[in-house]
């Protein structure tokens, strides 16, 4: 296969095992404490690969944090983040203007800020007002930064008692993920790379992506962002069950562009049985419009597994899309020029 990866932005899928006891040693020397005797809620204030730890984090979760937990996406925080609120401003650049503006408005209400970057303006407020900080490795993507993050305020928040069931030891999770990328490495892998599969069965399609709320939440945006950006496809998303009360009249449309759609499924085996009900109903009625259809399953037996398997396993897609497109997955020209174009408005 003709490969544009001139950045060789596979080491990143590779390597990616590595953040998750990296993201532990990334806590452990931040050190950070939280007060958490008034804590109300956690807001986290984040944009494009910052912002999906926060989400990740949300919905694996789900039936372990002790309080409520919202990923806000503009240039303001919520009224309600005050002394009541952990803020954690995530931008892996820290030069993200949403986030620098977001986190000003906490600023002197006494809310606690945590930052986490790599460096930038955030990280230089974080140093003029005294927040804690935990730095990130520089030199990544931010969207193949995510385990750093991800598992970094993990255990951050494990270790101030703000979840139940809080692991300290996830070695065992790092060496199933190290598995699941092998399998997906046409060059280190021997026989069927479903990955590899499922980027020929997507190329040339507009890819429609399901998962369900609330562990599997956040997969269909994840893939959603990495086709975008690796891949440099389109593609739409939406979560069951709410999809169930709206977009499923969408598919009644008849017109020619429903042959470049294609609706994939990101399903864990054994989701709740009203869930499982849902997405085999939802399938029939999409197969009816005459769309063409896949699904997609975890792997693993924990939450942890099954979502990061299918992590992976996007990752994987996306970065062979980009070949099959023959684009570099590393290079992300719309975005600089935006930002190019904002900087000189300023």
């Amino acid at each position: 296969m003709y490969s544009p990866d001139k950045s060789n932005f596979k080491k990143y899928l590779t390597d990616f095992y590595t953040q998750i006891d990296a993201g532990k040693k990334l806590s452990d020397t931040a050190g950070v404490s939280v007060n958490t005797e008034n804590i109300q809620n956690i807001v986290y204030l984040g944009m494009g690969g910052s912002a999906i730890a926060g989400d990740l984090l949300k919905d694996t979760l789900f039936k372990q944090l002790h309080v409520p937990m919202t990923v806000h996406r503009t240039y303001h925080a919520p009224a309600f983040a005050n002394g009541n609120s952990l803020v954690v401003a995530c931008s892996y650049s820290g030069n993200t203007e949403e986030v620098l503006s977001a986190v000003d408005d906490v600023a002197d209400n006494g809310a606690q800020v945590l930052v986490i970057s790599s460096g930038g303006a955030l990280t230089k407020r974080a140093s003029e007002n005294g927040w804690p900080l935990i730095t990130l490795p520089a030199g990544y993507p931010p969207r193949m930064a995510l385990g750093f993050m991800f598992f970094a305020l993990y255990h951050t928040l494990g270790r101030n008692n703000l979840l139940d069931d809080y692991q300290e030891d996830l070695s065992s999770l790092g060496t199933f993920v190290k598995d699941e990328i092998c399998k997906h490495d046409a060059t280190r892998h021997d026989g069927h790379i479903l990955a590899l599969e499922l980027a020929k069965t997507l190329h040339h399609h507009i890819p429609v992506l399901y998962s369900s709320s609330p562990f599997l939440q956040t997969i269909s945006r994840r893939w959603q962002n990495q086709l975008h950006e690796n891949g440099k496809v389109l593609a739409f998303r939406n979560v069951l069950p709410e999809m169930n009360h709206n977009e499923i009249v969408g598919w009644e449309m008849e017109l020619p562009c429903m042959d470049n759609l294609m609706a994939v499924f990101l399903e864990n085996e054994n989701p709740m049985p009203r869930i499982k009900m849902r997405i085999t109903h939802t399938i029939e009625v999409i197969k009816k419009s005459g769309v063409k259809l896949i699904e997609v399953y975890s792997s693993g037996e924990t939450v942890f597994e099954k979502v990061f398997s299918l992590i992976v396993l996007g990752d994987w897609v996306s970065y062979y899309l980009a070949l099959l497109n023959k684009k570099d997955p590393m290079h992300i020209a719309n975005i600089d020029y935006l930002k190019q174009q904002l900087a000189q408005a300023n």
